[in-house]
């Protein structure tokens, strides 16, 4: 497992046991897992620089908690793919 899988995974469950267990809810949730790596990143300056553990774990799991998207089983409408094309090249780098 990864850094930031091995500190997002009790908050992955807490938040999958929470949207379980409410029943008003038409889907469930999940945590942002790019969000989570991209504060990983954030947070490893005050872990092994600052040496502050406590605070930086605590911020990881409050914002990895609170961004959060939903699962939505069979989707209707597929996402639009945009395929790329070949752009011209610039007129700077053109050949002699």
């Amino acid at each position: 497992m990864s850094l930031c899988a091995i500190n997002a995974f009790p908050i992955e469950e807490k938040v999958r046991e929470e949207y379980n267990a409410d029943e008003k809810r038409k889907f469930d949730q999940q945590i942002n897992h790019t969000h989570a790596l991209a504060v990983t990143q954030d947070i490893l300056i005050g872990v092994f620089l600052k040496n502050q553990f406590g605070q930086a774990l605590q911020a990881f799991d409050r914002l990895v908690e609170n961004t959060r998207g939903i699962i939505r089983p069979s989707r209707s409408v597929p996402r639009n793919m945009k395929h790329e094309t070949k752009k011209p090249y610039s007129m700077n780098y053109k050949r002699l």
